[in-house]
Protein backbone atom coordinates (compact mmCIF):
# COMPACT_ATOMS: atom_id res chain seq x y z
CA UNK A 1 0.00 0.00 0.00
CA UNK A 2 1.13 3.63 -0.85
CA UNK A 3 0.33 4.93 3.03
CA UNK A 4 3.45 2.29 3.78
CA UNK A 5 5.94 4.07 1.45
CA UNK A 6 5.56 7.07 3.88
CA UNK A 7 7.48 7.14 6.81
CA UNK A 8 6.18 10.56 8.87
CA UNK A 9 8.65 10.28 11.23
CA UNK A 10 11.50 10.33 8.68
CA UNK A 11 9.54 13.48 6.92
CA UNK A 12 9.47 14.90 10.41
CA UNK A 13 13.26 14.36 10.75
CA UNK A 14 13.59 16.26 7.20
CA UNK A 15 11.97 18.99 8.18
CA UNK A 16 12.97 19.16 12.03
CA UNK A 17 9.59 19.01 13.46
CA UNK A 18 8.08 17.56 16.12
CA UNK A 19 4.67 15.69 15.64
CA UNK A 20 2.72 18.56 15.14
CA UNK A 21 -1.11 18.41 16.61
CA UNK A 22 -3.85 18.23 13.91
CA UNK A 23 -5.36 21.79 15.20
CA UNK A 24 -4.47 25.06 13.44
CA UNK A 25 -1.08 25.49 14.74
CA UNK A 26 0.14 22.11 14.07
CA UNK A 27 -0.98 22.90 10.08
CA UNK A 28 0.69 26.20 9.87
CA UNK A 29 3.67 24.28 11.91
CA UNK A 30 3.87 21.67 9.54
CA UNK A 31 3.87 23.87 5.98
CA UNK A 32 6.00 26.54 7.86
CA UNK A 33 8.41 23.58 8.76
CA UNK A 34 8.06 22.25 5.15
CA UNK A 35 8.58 25.11 3.25
CA UNK A 36 12.19 26.24 5.02
CA UNK A 37 13.47 22.59 4.82
CA UNK A 38 13.00 21.59 1.24
CA UNK A 39 13.67 23.37 -1.93
CA UNK A 40 11.13 24.23 -4.82
CA UNK A 41 13.35 22.78 -7.75
CA UNK A 42 13.15 21.74 -10.82
CA UNK A 43 15.92 20.51 -11.86
CA UNK A 44 14.07 16.90 -13.11
CA UNK A 45 12.17 18.61 -15.99
CA UNK A 46 14.93 20.97 -17.17
CA UNK A 47 16.88 17.97 -16.98
CA UNK A 48 14.66 16.26 -19.80
CA UNK A 49 12.89 14.02 -17.16
CA UNK A 50 9.48 13.88 -15.89
CA UNK A 51 8.93 13.68 -12.24
CA UNK A 52 7.12 10.64 -10.83
CA UNK A 53 4.30 11.33 -8.56
CA UNK A 54 4.27 8.21 -6.80
CA UNK A 55 4.32 8.46 -2.91
CA UNK A 56 7.55 5.91 -2.58
CA UNK A 57 9.29 7.82 -5.26
CA UNK A 58 8.23 11.16 -4.07
CA UNK A 59 9.57 9.99 -0.38
CA UNK A 60 13.00 8.47 -1.34
CA UNK A 61 14.10 11.61 -3.93
CA UNK A 62 13.17 14.60 -1.09
CA UNK A 63 13.73 12.66 2.43
CA UNK A 64 15.96 10.07 1.22
CA UNK A 65 18.27 11.50 -0.77
CA UNK A 66 17.91 15.53 -0.24
CA UNK A 67 16.15 16.61 -3.25
CA UNK A 68 13.40 19.25 -3.47
CA UNK A 69 10.32 19.44 -6.33
CA UNK A 70 7.93 21.43 -7.97
CA UNK A 71 4.32 21.94 -6.40
CA UNK A 72 3.13 18.25 -7.49
CA UNK A 73 6.06 16.35 -5.89
CA UNK A 74 6.14 19.51 -2.82
CA UNK A 75 2.30 19.01 -2.06
CA UNK A 76 2.31 15.50 -3.03
CA UNK A 77 4.15 14.59 -0.26
CA UNK A 78 3.32 17.81 1.69
CA UNK A 79 -0.49 16.11 1.51
CA UNK A 80 1.12 12.39 2.95
CA UNK A 81 2.64 14.56 6.08
CA UNK A 82 -1.17 15.98 6.50
CA UNK A 83 -3.16 12.81 6.14
CA UNK A 84 -0.27 10.97 8.51
CA UNK A 85 -0.74 13.55 10.97
CA UNK A 86 -4.64 13.34 11.15
CA UNK A 87 -5.68 16.49 8.60
CA UNK A 88 -8.50 15.71 6.20
CA UNK A 89 -7.13 17.30 2.68
CA UNK A 90 -8.66 17.43 -0.60
CA UNK A 91 -6.08 17.95 -4.06
CA UNK A 92 -7.32 20.99 -6.33
CA UNK A 93 -5.54 22.34 -9.57
CA UNK A 94 -4.79 26.28 -9.85
CA UNK A 95 -4.42 28.15 -12.57
CA UNK A 96 -1.33 30.48 -12.57
CA UNK A 97 -1.79 33.68 -12.93
CA UNK A 98 0.95 35.54 -11.82
CA UNK A 99 3.14 34.60 -15.11
CA UNK A 100 -0.06 33.36 -17.32
CA UNK A 101 -2.65 35.52 -16.38
CA UNK A 102 -6.91 34.07 -15.89
CA UNK A 103 -7.11 32.32 -18.82
CA UNK A 104 -3.65 29.67 -18.42
CA UNK A 105 -3.99 26.07 -18.11
CA UNK A 106 -4.62 24.45 -14.15
CA UNK A 107 -1.17 23.90 -14.06
CA UNK A 108 -0.56 23.82 -10.02
CA UNK A 109 -1.62 21.79 -7.39
CA UNK A 110 -2.86 22.79 -3.88
CA UNK A 111 -4.58 21.35 -1.40
CA UNK A 112 -7.40 22.14 1.16
CA UNK A 113 -7.49 21.56 4.44
CA UNK A 114 -10.74 20.83 6.92
CA UNK A 115 -10.10 21.44 10.64
CA UNK A 116 -13.36 21.61 12.48
CA UNK A 117 -15.35 23.97 10.24
CA UNK A 118 -12.43 25.89 9.21
CA UNK A 119 -11.51 25.99 5.89
CA UNK A 120 -8.01 26.56 4.89
CA UNK A 121 -5.54 26.55 1.43
CA UNK A 122 -2.39 24.70 2.31
CA UNK A 123 0.47 24.97 -0.32
CA UNK A 124 4.36 24.17 0.00
CA UNK A 125 4.81 23.97 -3.45
CA UNK A 126 4.39 27.43 -5.16
CA UNK A 127 8.10 28.74 -4.84
CA UNK A 128 9.23 32.50 -3.58
CA UNK A 129 5.97 34.43 -3.49
CA UNK A 130 4.04 31.85 -1.74
CA UNK A 131 2.54 32.16 2.09
CA UNK A 132 4.81 30.08 4.89
CA UNK A 133 1.52 29.68 6.50
CA UNK A 134 -2.28 27.92 5.11
CA UNK A 135 -4.24 30.65 4.34
CA UNK A 136 -8.22 30.25 5.50
CA UNK A 137 -10.57 30.06 2.93
CA UNK A 138 -13.18 31.18 5.13
CA UNK A 139 -11.88 34.50 6.09
CA UNK A 140 -12.22 37.71 3.71
CA UNK A 141 -9.60 40.32 4.14
CA UNK A 142 -5.86 40.31 4.52
CA UNK A 143 -3.90 37.53 6.40
CA UNK A 144 -0.49 38.35 7.52
CA UNK A 145 1.74 35.84 7.19
CA UNK A 146 5.29 35.65 8.10
CA UNK A 147 6.76 36.55 4.64
CA UNK A 148 3.61 39.32 4.00
CA UNK A 149 0.91 40.11 3.53
CA UNK A 150 -2.50 38.18 1.28
CA UNK A 151 -5.98 37.65 0.51
CA UNK A 152 -8.34 35.93 -1.39
CA UNK A 153 -10.23 37.57 -4.06
CA UNK A 154 -13.51 36.01 -5.53
CA UNK A 155 -13.65 36.08 -9.40
CA UNK A 156 -17.71 35.54 -10.02
CA UNK A 157 -17.33 35.65 -13.74
CA UNK A 158 -14.94 32.57 -13.68
CA UNK A 159 -16.24 30.79 -10.60
CA UNK A 160 -12.95 30.85 -8.97
CA UNK A 161 -10.74 32.20 -5.82
CA UNK A 162 -7.73 34.23 -6.45
CA UNK A 163 -4.43 33.96 -4.26
CA UNK A 164 -3.31 37.86 -4.11
CA UNK A 165 -0.03 39.02 -2.57
CA UNK A 166 0.63 42.67 -1.09
CA UNK A 167 3.43 44.24 -3.11
CA UNK A 168 4.89 47.58 -2.88
CA UNK A 169 3.49 48.53 -6.23
CA UNK A 170 -0.25 46.80 -5.15
CA UNK A 171 -1.63 43.33 -5.05
CA UNK A 172 -0.45 40.96 -7.21
CA UNK A 173 -2.26 38.00 -8.37
CA UNK A 174 -0.90 34.28 -7.84
CA UNK A 175 -3.07 31.94 -8.71
CA UNK A 176 -6.87 30.88 -9.01
CA UNK A 177 -8.75 27.77 -8.38
CA UNK A 178 -12.50 26.74 -8.41
CA UNK A 179 -12.33 24.22 -5.50
CA UNK A 180 -12.87 21.22 -7.43
CA UNK A 181 -11.63 18.02 -6.47
CA UNK A 182 -9.07 16.16 -8.98
CA UNK A 183 -8.05 13.04 -9.86
CA UNK A 184 -4.80 11.10 -9.60
CA UNK A 185 -5.16 11.33 -13.50
CA UNK A 186 -5.81 14.85 -13.72
CA UNK A 187 -2.69 16.08 -11.99
CA UNK A 188 -0.72 13.06 -13.75
CA UNK A 189 -1.53 15.20 -17.04
CA UNK A 190 -0.99 17.95 -15.52
CA UNK A 191 2.66 16.67 -14.05
CA UNK A 192 3.68 15.79 -17.77
CA UNK A 193 2.45 19.44 -18.88
CA UNK A 194 4.52 21.66 -17.00
CA UNK A 195 7.75 18.88 -17.53
CA UNK A 196 7.22 19.14 -20.99
CA UNK A 197 5.66 21.90 -22.87
CA UNK A 198 7.68 24.70 -24.12
CA UNK A 199 5.44 27.26 -23.15
CA UNK A 200 5.70 26.97 -19.59
CA UNK A 201 9.22 27.38 -18.00
CA UNK A 202 10.07 24.41 -15.74
CA UNK A 203 11.24 22.27 -19.29
CA UNK A 204 13.56 25.11 -20.26
CA UNK A 205 14.83 27.07 -17.45
CA UNK A 206 15.94 26.77 -13.63
CA UNK A 207 13.52 28.06 -10.93
CA UNK A 208 14.87 27.03 -7.69
CA UNK A 209 13.94 28.97 -4.18
CA UNK A 210 15.08 27.71 -1.12
CA UNK A 211 15.18 29.67 2.97
CA UNK A 212 18.35 29.70 4.47
CA UNK A 213 17.33 31.12 8.38
CA UNK A 214 15.38 34.48 7.12
CA UNK A 215 16.70 34.77 3.71
CA UNK A 216 15.45 33.51 0.88
CA UNK A 217 17.42 32.70 -2.11
CA UNK A 218 15.49 32.78 -5.32
CA UNK A 219 17.45 31.52 -8.91
CA UNK A 220 15.78 31.90 -12.27
CA UNK A 221 18.66 30.61 -14.62
CA UNK A 222 22.23 32.14 -13.86
CA UNK A 223 19.73 35.28 -11.75
CA UNK A 224 20.44 34.87 -7.97
CA UNK A 225 18.19 37.02 -5.86
CA UNK A 226 18.43 36.91 -2.14
CA UNK A 227 15.70 38.51 -0.04
CA UNK A 228 16.16 38.90 3.46
CA UNK A 229 15.17 41.52 6.31
CA UNK A 230 18.04 44.09 5.11
CA UNK A 231 16.04 44.40 1.94
CA UNK A 232 17.39 42.85 -1.22
CA UNK A 233 20.25 41.97 -3.45
CA UNK A 234 20.53 40.19 -6.81
CA UNK A 235 23.74 39.35 -9.22
CA UNK A 236 24.25 36.58 -11.75
CA UNK A 237 26.72 33.73 -11.11
CA UNK A 238 29.69 33.44 -13.19
CA UNK A 239 31.29 30.14 -12.57
CA UNK A 240 30.12 26.65 -12.05
CA UNK A 241 31.52 26.09 -8.81
CA UNK A 242 29.80 29.18 -7.75
CA UNK A 243 26.67 27.41 -9.12
CA UNK A 244 27.54 24.22 -6.90
CA UNK A 245 28.35 26.11 -4.14
CA UNK A 246 24.93 27.60 -4.09
CA UNK A 247 22.20 24.65 -5.25
CA UNK A 248 24.11 22.11 -2.45
CA UNK A 249 25.29 24.77 -0.22
CA UNK A 250 22.45 27.45 0.71
CA UNK A 251 20.09 25.96 -1.14
CA UNK A 252 20.67 22.39 0.39
CA UNK A 253 19.59 20.48 -2.32
CA UNK A 254 22.27 17.47 -2.99
CA UNK A 255 22.34 17.25 -6.48
CA UNK A 256 24.93 14.99 -8.37
CA UNK A 257 28.17 17.40 -9.96
CA UNK A 258 26.96 15.45 -13.66
CA UNK A 259 23.74 17.11 -13.10
CA UNK A 260 24.77 19.58 -11.89
CA UNK A 261 27.08 20.45 -14.79
CA UNK A 262 24.69 19.59 -17.26
CA UNK A 263 22.18 22.10 -15.99
CA UNK A 264 24.84 24.38 -15.71
CA UNK A 265 25.56 24.44 -19.93
CA UNK A 266 21.80 24.24 -20.28
CA UNK A 267 21.19 28.03 -18.09
CA UNK A 268 23.89 29.19 -19.81
CA UNK A 269 22.14 30.66 -22.89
Amino acid sequence: MESRKFDFGAYLGRIGLERPGADATGLRGLQEAHMRSIAFENFDPLLGNVPALGLGELFDKIVRRGRGGYCFEQNGLFEAALNAAGFATRRMLARVRMRFGPEGARSHLVLRVDIGSEAWLADAGFGGPGPLHPLRLDVAGEQEMPNGAYRLVADEARGETVVERRESEGWMQLYAFDGARVSDGEIASANHFCATWDQVPFAAHLLAGAWCGERRYGLFDRALTVSGPDGEEQRELVSIGDFAALVTGEMGIALESAALERAWEKIGG
